[in-house]
């Protein structure tokens, strides 16, 4: 079966010698893993669809034979060259895509999550807001049934449930305060890690970084 399919790149890893394996998340089957033939060789088509956090339109080859599907097509819908342009977004961009990769199971549709993560990248790009990773990561703990609604760490209690119900695109508007936020990070960090199985890459990257800036420096 062949269906064109609009999806966000999670991740992706060389599969063989000029393959490439990508975590795709769709709106209509949820989580798939697309096998993208010959994509590493000097002119293979389709690349810039495989990178982490482009979303685009996918024609996808399903075979209930095969546990990937096959990428035969496809057209870009947007790469987010804001937010790929600065270094700090990035990092929030790939800590979204992880915990939406670690935390989901594959072939579960979930059009929520879909919009969840569309909406997310598309405020990382436009209008970008330090409160938008602690909000993707409470939204979706929310969504796959492990929520901390009712965990509110004592900084954070002003702001919790705007957090939870405020789209993405709002929290600029939301003052930042950095002890709530990085409460909330914290709990998140441990929260998502015990149910992922370990820690997720992306909070112990930002650790490692905060131990870089210069003081002063934003992380």
């Amino acid at each position: 079966m062949i269906v064109n399919a609009p999806a966000v790149v999670l991740s992706r890893r060389a599969f063989g010698e000029y393959d490439r394996l990508c975590t795709l998340f769709t709106e209509q089957f949820g989580k798939v893993p697309a096998r993208f033939v010959g994509v590493n060789r000097a002119k293979g088509k389709m690349k810039a669809l495989t990178e982490p956090g482009v979303w685009g339109e996918y024609r996808l080859h399903l075979s209930p034979r095969s546990e990937f599907a096959k990428a035969v097509g496809g057209r870009l819908i947007s790469s987010f060259p804001s937010w790929r342009e600065d270094l700090v977004r990035t990092f929030d961009a790939l800590a979204c895509l992880e915990m939406l990769d670690r935390l989901t199971p594959d072939h579960l549709p979930s059009p929520e999550k879909y919009r969840l993560i569309c909406s997310t990248l598309a405020a990382l790009d436009e209008s970008p807001s330090e409160w938008l990773v602690p909000a993707f990561g409470l939204r979706l703990a929310e969504m796959i049934g492990i929520s901390l609604r009712d965990r509110a760490p004592s900084p954070c209690r002003a702001v919790w449930n705007a957090l939870h119900e405020t789209e993405p695109a709002a929290l600029a508007a939301l003052p930042y305060d950095d002890a709530a936020g990085e409460a909330a990070r914290r709990l998140l960090d441990e929260h998502l890690g015990a149910h992922a199985g370990r820690r997720l890459r992306a909070f112990e990257f930002r650790d490692e970084w905060n131990k870089t800036v210069p003081q002063g420096v934003p992380a």
